[in-house]
């Protein structure tokens, strides 16, 4: 049975610990609202750029990123390096590995936490390093290349992406994006009346000019992606650390009832040893 002093230096720990776990939430939520107005969407440039198919006869283009043939999916899960993030990076890592009951298909995991979680189910994968501010473009930008060479070489056909995001600080749910074939566009050309103003004149091939404007529409999307994916990092981590803050505490409280029933047992037991003792000399 633990001795009074015992729990008295269990408290001082959890107090000491609960301490340092409401300075980590407050630099998580520091982070969060930092990010949040950081992030750019650049929607009118994508606007823009996705009104340039509405010229092309997207339907007539034989293009592996709008024909994958039966090229395998490419599964891109975005997870984290960090921890403390509760169960979203498993939770990430699991709807990406739904798409793979077709062994064909093929993983790719950004974040050393996802990677950790493949390994442990003995799935292969291609490995990106995990997000950070810093490097947040370049990593999109290397993302984006990988998938357009392994799309062009027909190795994958359909891409989707598996990435956590946040509705807001206290709410993260995991979101899927697809990326190819950019059947959208099929579907808004075919709903869309015929463009007026004689016929188009191109000077490179409508190949050519897909391949190009989809590498730059996929770039961006990927960089989206890894906003939002960081965002909902900050977010998640922000949840956990105010739930082991209400563990900790809960902790505290259980020691100091403790605390207080050991005390009075030693009152009690002190004051019927002296009541004894008085009886004995007073006798």
């Amino acid at each position: 049975m633990p001795t009074i002093t015992d729990i008295k230096k269990d408290r001082e720990f959890y107090r000491n610990f609960g301490s340092l776990i409401e300075v980590l939430k407050g630099i998580a939520v520091a982070h969060f609202h930092a990010l949040e107005k950081r992030i750019v969407r650049f929607e009118e440039f994508m606007r823009i750029l996705e009104g340039f198919f509405d010229l092309l006869d997207l339907a007539a283009i034989a293009h592996p990123f709008m024909d994958p043939k039966d090229a395998p999916t490419g599964i891109v899960a975005v997870t984290s390096d960090a921890g403390l993030l509760g169960g979203l990076n498993h939770r990430v890592m699991m709807a990406a590995i739904s798409y793979l009951k077709n062994t064909k298909n093929k993983l790719m995991v950004v974040g050393l936490q996802g990677q950790k979680i493949a390994q442990g189910y003995k799935i292969p994968c291609k490995n990106f390093t995990g997000i950070t501010d810093e490097k947040r473009y370049i990593a999109a930008m290397e993302i984006r290349d990988y998938i357009v060479e392994e799309v062009l070489n027909r190795r994958i056909g359909p891409v989707k992406v598996i990435y956590p995001f946040a509705i807001s600080i206290k709410i993260q749910q995991v979101g899927e994006l697809s990326l190819l074939p950019a059947s959208e566009w099929k579907k808004e050309k075919e709903q869309k009346p015929a463009s007026e103003g004689g016929e188009l004149i191109l000077e490179t091939s409508p190949g050519d000019l897909v391949e190009y404007l989809m590498t730059i529409w996929l770039g961006q999307k990927v960089f989206d992606v890894l906003q939002l994916s960081r965002l909902a990092e900050f977010a998640a981590r922000t949840i956990h650390l105010e739930e082991s803050s209400q563990r900790v505490k809960d902790i505290d409280r259980k020691l100091q009832l403790r605390y207080f029933r050991i005390r009075h047992e030693i009152i009690d037991q002190q004051m019927r040893e002296l009541f004894t003792a008085r009886s004995l000399f007073s006798g």
